[in-house]
């Protein structure tokens, strides 16, 4: 095939982009401006809350629709931080955008993907990410494409072939030309999400996913019965009844607790950028807050990833000078490799003293490279358990040795074939043993210590020698260290049992940490895998949050749904604690904003089945769910809270809001029983329910909130003032003979309150800690 040594011109890919044939990346990590306002806009609560604010234009009493204006402000709020983030994760994604090198007017220039056009050739290598479809032009690789077509082994490909979109280069290097770009490519026809991030499996999603599905069926016809419920009611007039009717149905809805999660979750996308951590998918910050095992690489991970030649241990005759003339010969074939091969450069001087006439680059799965030299034979070079099927008693000794001081050793041996199939030859013969060595990552003890006291299990997974991970794991000082396994001798499917009898795992292979993984998950756990080569790729797609270097391979980024931008471990503790403080603080206002779906649903049901009135208006909820829900729990979201998450977010906000709507509930049906005893009109009533309802919200807000401290009785403390004030100043008569609150303040009602106040609290205290006794006895079946 003839190579095409000048690339295109600036001229013609300037030409074919204004033609459309630019590889346009079809993964896109966020969402434009027009779609983030059409998510938060068009929703189907918020129409219903259109038609409920038209009903109470309607009626003519306006005040009534001010629930409207927190629906308003929910939607902005959430278009507003989205697209704060929006633009934040835009420029944080340009610092890990995908470059290859692309031949332009003769040059090599690094260029970004999607500025790749049709015609251009790249030059790819172990680690990179096929862009678009190619044809080798000239060169050797091994490809994976178990994106494509599911298959984990990796294929060769060779001058002429065609390599696919998407498609990740596990050995080799090669220039190639690209034949197809954007739409056109394979990928794009047969699976249109084959390069996309793989959702992050969200429990805090599908909870409120199906709540607001129970809700969405319920409301309109609980909403109509109510409504013929109230018109029949001798003492209300038809706008009376569409208020009352309007007034439950708005209490059933928890129109901020949606926008308060995406609201939280975008502002810690926010914060962790702050730390240079880009969060590609914000649900990915729940399940990392769920994390209870986290699996490691050690290479680029736990360690610094820059490997040393300590030294070189000779074997028999081997004479070093020939080492050095075979080794530097070595290192020019292959020159672009990953850490190991750049420390052998460095060691061995590079040199012409053997010509390759075949080579076999180096292989995750293979574990080892291997080079013809012509009539001097063929060299390998790799792993002694990979090479050497037959064991040497005192080989495998002396490599014990190296490795249980946390060394890396790899072996050159030679074969007098000059043809290399793949296949180890027979008359394979050791020539040295090559030392080499990796340190610890700064303040790794420090990091895995904050995991153990927080109780995750640490596991390490890695294609060195067991017993080299092992050393590094006991330096790290990783809990069962010394519980390690050598994965060249499992080649089961089932890794039920060994996932969890063994911590420290080596000579894995690519799909064996996938399969790792999801035995992993099979048993319960919430898994986080983090690394950064070529290697990880796959395990990175199985876990449950996966995490990547920013200065390892490409195709490690791009798999990943967390990318740390400088690379650095130490920020792990900090990205838990911030998914966790997210992930519970979310919880705990969940409760707060089903405690009035929970007693509007009660009421409604009460008052259907006794015709009574309902005993709230629109205006009285929205006064109660700004100061007694929306504004604290925004204000409160940033609070420390970095215990473990619960698993069950739904079940367990649902228990929490229960004692307090049974509370809300029973004081509706004492103030209605009690109200001839206290000369209590229908305005008197309702002062009274309010200032209560408002309480229980603000006690449980404290009881939620516990234990106190400056910033949370401040908050409290003022909500309950600005309720007050409201009640106060807002009661009086308009001008427009409108009453606002429909509430006077009338001291003779009042002396219900404190007495209630009281009981509430005795009461809430007793639910509260028989609620407690249940759950523990609850949760030990």
């Amino acid at each position: 095939m003839s190579i095409n040594t000048t690339g295109l011109t600036t001229a013609e890919a300037e030409q074919r982009a204004k033609e459309g044939k630019i590889n346009t990346d079809q993964k896109r990590l966020t969402k434009t401006n027009d779609e983030i306002i059409r998510s938060h806009v068009f929703t189907y609560f918020n129409l219903i809350n259109t038609v409920l604010f038209v009903l109470v234009l309607i009626t003519g009493k306006p005040a009534n629709g001010l629930f409207y204006m927190t629906v308003l402000f929910n939607t902005f709020i959430g278009v507003y931080q989205e697209i704060k983030a929006r633009r934040v994760l835009d420029r944080l994604q340009l610092l890990v955008q995908s470059k290859l090198p692309v031949l332009r007017d003769g040059t090599w220039d690094e260029l970004a993907t999607d500025r790749i056009v049709l015609g251009d050739v790249v030059r790819l290598s172990s680690g990179n990410q096929v862009p678009a479809d190619a044809v080798i032009l000239n060169g050797y690789l091994e490809v994976n494409e178990a994106i494509l077509t599911g298959e984990s082994l990796s294929v060769q490909k060779n001058t002429g072939d065609t390599i696919l979109a998407g498609t990740v280069i596990t050995s080799g290097s090669a220039e190639a030309e690209i034949i197809h770009v954007g739409k056109d490519n394979y990928s794009a026809s047969i699976m249109k999400d084959a390069r996309r991030y793989k959702p992050s499996v969200s429990v805090l999603r599908q909870d409120i996913q199906k709540l607001l599905k129970v809700i969405s069926v319920v409301i309109i016809p609980v909403g109509f019965i109510l409504f013929v419920s109230q018109y029949r009611l001798p003492d209300l007039s038809w706008q009376d009844a569409v208020l009352k009717s309007i007034s439950a149905v708005v209490g059933m809805i928890p129109e901020g607790l949606v926008v308060l999660t995406s609201v939280a979750l975008v502002s810690s996308m926010i914060r962790l950028a702050g730390k240079h951590v880009l969060v590609k998918d914000m649900y990915s910050i729940e399940s990392l807050a769920r994390v209870d095992m986290i699996c490691l690489d050690k290479t680029g991970t736990l360690t610094q990833g820059k490997m040393k030649v300590e030294h070189v241990v000779l074997f028999k005759d081997a004479d070093m000078n020939r080492i050095r003339q075979i080794m530097g010969s070595y290192v020019r074939v292959f020159k672009e490799g990953n850490a190991t091969d750049e420390a052998l450069a460095d060691y061995f001087e590079e040199n012409t003293g053997y010509e390759a006439s075949d080579i076999l680059p180096f292989s995750s799965s293979r574990k080892y490279a291997a080079v013809s030299f012509g009539e001097e034979g063929s060299f390998y070079f790799g792993a002694y358990e990979f090479l050497f099927l037959k064991e040497n008693p005192e080989l495998k000794k002396v490599i014990r040795q190296y490795t249980m001081q946390g060394n890396r050793v790899l072996i050159l041996a030679h074969s007098s074939n000059p043809v290399i199939t793949g296949n180890i030859p027979t008359d394979l013969e050791a020539l040295c043993l090559v030392i080499l060595r990796d340190v610890l990552r700064e303040k790794t003890r420090e990091i895995i210590r904050y995991f153990v006291r927080q109780g995750i299990t640490i596991k390490v997974m890695s294609g060195d020698d067991p017993r080299t991970v092992s050393a590094i794991a006991t330096e790290a000082g990783i809990p069962g260290s010394d519980k390690y396994t050598d994965m060249s001798y499992h080649r089961l499917k089932d890794y039920s049992t060994t996932v969890m009898t063994k911590n420290i795992f080596g000579r894995v292979l690519p799909e064996q940490k996938k399969a790792m993984i999801s035995a992993l998950q099979n048993q319960g756990y919430t898994v986080a895998m983090v690394g950064d080569g070529v290697n990880d790729v796959q395990a990175l797609k199985e876990a449950d949050v996966s995490i990547a270097m920013a200065a390892g391979t490409q195709a490690a980024r791009d798999s990943a749904e967390i990318v740390l931008l400088e690379s650095d471990f130490s920020v792990m503790p900090g990205i838990l604690n911030e998914g966790r403080r997210v992930i519970n603080n979310i919880s705990r206002a969940s409760s707060m904003y089903l405690v009035k779906t929970i007693f509007s649903v009660l009421l409604s049901v009460y008052v259907i089945l006794t015709s009574q009135d309902y005993p709230f208006l629109p205006v009285h909820l929205t006064l109660i769910s700004a100061f007694g829900v929306g504004i604290p729990t925004f204000l409160l979201q940033m609070e420390p809270s970095f215990e473990h998450v619960n698993r069950k977010f739904l079940a367990k906000a649902f228990r929490d809001a229960l004692p307090t709507a049974i509370v809300v509930f029973f004081s509706a049906l004492l103030v209605d029983s009690l109200k001839l005893s206290f000369t209590l009109n229908q305005e008197r009533e309702m002062t009274v329910l309010l200032i209560l309802t408002v309480y229980a919200y603000l006690f449980t807000l404290y009881r939620v909130y516990y234990p106190p401290d400056r910033f949370r009785i401040f908050v409290i403390s003022g909500m309950g003032l600005g309720v007050l004030s409201g009640i106060v100043l807002l009661s009086p008569v308009l001008k427009t003979s409108i009453y606002f609150l429909d509430l006077l303040i009338i001291v003779p009602g009042m002396l219900l309150v404190p007495v209630m106040i009281a009981a509430i609290s005795g009461i809430l205290d007793l639910l509260t800690k028989h609620y407690r006794i249940w759950k523990r006895k609850w949760s030990r079946k």
